[in-house]
């Protein structure tokens, strides 16, 4: 005659295994899950506000929109609001001497937008770049107009 477990015992060893991980699996797949809906409604909602949002260099001022000199220096750009949403905190990409050298520029504080004084829709702005002393007598080739907090995938770009 062959020794084991009866079936009542083997089942209710089954049953007790399948609670404890249960007990200990449940609470970690349910942060899972809900962290992972939080995210995506997150990027769904970053998408919906990047398909609105929307700005470009205004040509009625100076040269396409921007005032460069280099002896200054000084970089002045006016964009408008072409998209729905507002949009605040703006900065500077600029390509130089026609090669990639690329610097990053704030906005001065006396022109720059914030989330309390947003660039409204349909509305427009000059927008002044601040310290540009490093890049004096620079060849200026292309500036580019960042917004990253409203839409960090949203910029314009013009040759200089």
């Amino acid at each position: 005659m062959r020794k084991g477990i009866s079936p009542l015992m083997a089942t209710v060893m089954l049953v007790l295994i399948a609670v404890t991980l249960a007990t200990i699996i449940g609470p970690w797949m349910y942060e899972l899950v809900r962290d992972r809906m939080n995210q995506t409604d997150d990027d769904s909602q970053m998408e919906i506000r990047c398909e609105t949002t929307a700005y470009d260099f205004n040509p009625s001022y100076a040269n396409s929109g921007i005032n460069w000199s280099a002896t200054d220096p000084s970089l002045r750009v006016m964009i408008t609001n072409t998209g729905q949403q507002k949009l605040y905190n703006f900065s500077f990409e600029l390509t130089l001497n026609s090669s990639t050298a690329i610097s990053y520029f704030n906005v001065t504080a006396a022109t720059q937008r914030t989330k309390e004084y947003p660039l409204n829709p349909g509305e427009s702005a000059l927008l002044e770049a601040d310290s540009l002393s490093s890049i004096a007598g620079s060849s200026l080739t292309t500036v580019k107009v960042l917004n990253r907090l409203v839409c960090p995938k949203v910029y314009v770009q013009q040759d200089v």
